[in-house]
């Protein structure tokens, strides 16, 4: 079934600036900066101002429109997503090149991803554990977060309201002279929680009341540039139950899942006459995580904390971490190279962990080097070392190779050697209730993964036009994949073994065009899986799927109106899952569904003042057909959540810009 998909990125009035966007520079796996077509890796770039026109606020609202990104929702722990056919706990999310943390059900919420303070977010599928290590088999996510300009003072304001029960503000400052630079900012994001019918107590997409804030220092001297960076979030989600209610008494059982995350981290960065470059920096996170369930009476308002462990919990990370790299990076030399280390420290403490409280340490040496075999080949080698403290990981290369066939012709081919190391929740979990035992298991070895990715850019420019094609193929085999197995179906006790074996292949065809008052963009995406459970339940066969989406925007120059309009469609995904409260193998689907938005953009004032409005979610989509059983807390309504039906929004952006 062939859908369309409308996506909208608001054309400038300076068509070259428009343009010149296709050239923007990367530094996500780079040698410091580069072009995208010097890149020997294929990065996609999101821009703020595509991000403000799909009126998108986190990490979530983004990525649904991208192909070969699959999102799935969870009542309790949000919005995860899936690249490749690859979870979420297989794909890394750096803010600035520091690993987010506080992973539940092993994925990051893509909800308490916050956009306000990010320029742009670059995206590189396929493993990149040479350059970023563990849970990076299904591709790298690098938001760049936005740094002041020189010589200017800068506030803004933003607000977000949205007819399901969204309702944010934020508000952020930022200072800059020619050595030095502030930024801070503030946002508060609130959602009322939402149910088809909206009298009952019981929410299906539960409220959430977000606080973020940043505090941001850089300073800079010749060469050399030092730069502070804070941030604080905290996440409130209430789970409201369903009242009971006799003539004697009123009251219901609440949940609420309290998280915190803090991050701080130092930058350091020098560059030398002779094209070298030294990259540094030191990172320290903390997440928590609490789970408190009450009682609640539902005449006087009154809350008692239930006294049982079986309905309360709490966890908590702190993670170091330190990466440095010494690059060399001349256009014109023949060889180039960049070396680096990576040390990693995390602890982990929980009344569902062994002992209460576990360590993983590891520690990484990585050297790639770029040679320029000929006048246009570009041929990668990459390999990464480790030591970890509970487990022996695997030696890690990969071969990335970049053939400038034509001038308007790029040829990219890559293998790469992934991995993931076991959590130490997969390692020594000890979750024992009645109605669960989930016990960790201390010999799991690490996921090892093969990628293979073929892509061809062909570009065509003429005056204020440019037209993009790139078909690409990949291919993924992934072994010892963790999963959970039962083993005793009487005590329903199970536990994570190296069990599964995966493959993942597809085909992409994305086509772009811009003109001065309107682009299109045109991608379609045919995606295999094949799971298996080794000497359990082999299987040799593949599911295929379909994506498609049919971007488009247009500039009405005389108000001054940017028309924008997306719309995805996934078709009917398949894959095998093993069921633990059958103890079977199931065919598990999701029914297909298409997402439609439209967008009106219009500035005021010079620019100052930003208004987007538009329509999310046209037909009004909520629920699909689906059978996923997936895990001890699988669902089995038979249905998948998708989305809340139809709504309205309307986002305002204040700024103002005064130039020393």
């Amino acid at each position: 079934m062939l859908v369309i998909a409308f996506f909208c990125a608001a054309a400038q009035n300076d068509t070259s600036t428009t343009l010149n966007k296709l050239e923007d520079v990367v530094v996500t796996g780079q040698y410091g900066e580069t072009s995208l077509t010097r890149s020997v890796y294929k990065v996609k770039i999101i821009e703020a101002k595509r991000i403000e026109q799909q009126g998108a606020f986190n990490l979530k609202h983004v990525l649904q429109n991208e192909l070969n990104v699959r999102i799935n929702n969870d009542p309790a722990l949000g919005s995860s997503m899936s690249i490749q056919g690859l979870s979420g706990q297989n794909i890394k999310i750096l803010i600035d090149g520091v690993p987010v943390i506080g992973r539940e059900g092993g994925s990051i919420d893509l909800t308490q991803i916050n956009l306000n303070q990010i320029e742009r977010i670059e995206f590189v599928e396929g493993p990149m554990s040479v350059n970023f290590g563990t849970d990076a088999l299904g591709g790298v996510i690098n938001l760049i977060s936005k740094k002041s300009q020189t010589k200017q003072f800068n506030s803004n304001v933003r607000s977000y309201n949205e007819s399901i029960g969204q309702h944010n503000l934020s508000a952020g400052t930022s200072l800059a002279n020619d050595k030095w630079n502030l930024q801070a900012g503030l946002s508060r994001n609130f959602f009322a929680g939402y149910h088809s019918q909206p009298d009952t107590r019981f929410k299906t997409w539960k409220p959430r009341e977000q606080y973020m804030g940043d505090l941001n220092f850089g300073y800079m001297y010749k060469r050399s540039s030092v730069r502070l960076q804070n941030s604080y979030f905290q996440e409130k989600v209430t789970n409201k139950g369903i009242g009971s209610i006799t003539p004697w008494y009123a009251y219901a059982q609440d949940q609420y899942y309290l998280t915190k995350r803090i991050t701080s981290s130092m930058y350091y960065s020098h560059k030398f006459e002779n094209k070298k470059l030294f990259d540094w920096v030191i990172s320290y996170s903390y997440y928590q995580r609490i789970r408190n369930t009450y009682r609640k009476d539902l005449v006087s308002l009154r809350e008692n904390l239930i006294p049982s462990d079986e309905m309360n919990d709490s966890s908590y990370t702190r993670y170091w971490m330190s990466r440095g790299t010494y690059s060399s990076n001349e256009t014109n030399k023949r060889f180039n190279y960049q070396l680096g280390y990576e040390i990693n420290d995390e602890i982990f403490t929980g009344n569902r962990i062994q002992q209460l409280t576990q360590r993983m340490t590891d520690v990484n040496a990585f050297a790639s080097s770029e040679l320029k075999l000929l006048k246009k080949l570009v041929l990668r080698p990459a390999v990464r070392l480790i030591y970890n403290s509970q487990f022996q990981a695997p030696i890690v290369p990969s071969l990335n190779l970049k053939w400038d066939m034509r001038s308007n012709i790029i040829i990219r081919a890559s293998y790469g050697r992934g991995f993931r190391a076991p959590s130490l929740k997969e390692l020594y979990l000890d979750f024992v209730d009645p109605s669960h035992n989930v016990q960790g298991n201390p010999a799991l070895k690490a996921e090892v993964q093969d990628n293979y990715q073929l892509t061809t850019t062909y570009e065509w420019k003429k005056l204020e036009r440019v037209f993009r094609f790139e078909p690409s193929l990949y291919y993924n085999h992934i072994q010892n994949r963790i999963d959970l197995m039962m083993l005793n179906t009487n005590t329903l006790e199970a536990q994570y073994v190296n069990i599964n074996e995966f493959q993942s292949a597809g085909i992409n065809f994305n086509t772009e065009y811009r003109a001065p008052n309107y682009s299109l963009v045109l991608g379609y995406a045919y995606n295999g899986v094949n799971n298996s459970w080794a000497n359990t339940f082999p299987s040799n066969r593949f599911f295929f799927s379909h994506e498609t989406r049919f971007n488009i925007n247009y500039t009405f120059k005389k108000p001054a109106i940017t028309l924008s309009s997306f719309y995805r469609y996934n078709s009917r995904f398949q894959m095998y899952q093993f069921n633990l409260m059958t103890g079977n193998n199931e065919l598990g689907y999701i029914e297909g569904y298409g997402i439609w938005d439209i967008t009106i953009q219009k500035y005021l004032f010079g620019k100052k003042l930003s208004l987007t409005t538009g329509v999310k979610n046209i037909l009004n989509v909520e629920n699909v057909m689906a059978n996923m059983p997936g895990g001890i807390h699988a669902s089995q309504n038979n249905a998948a959540m998708i989305g809340m039906g139809r709504s309205l929004f309307l986002s305002i952006i204040f700024e103002m810009n005064w130039l020393k």
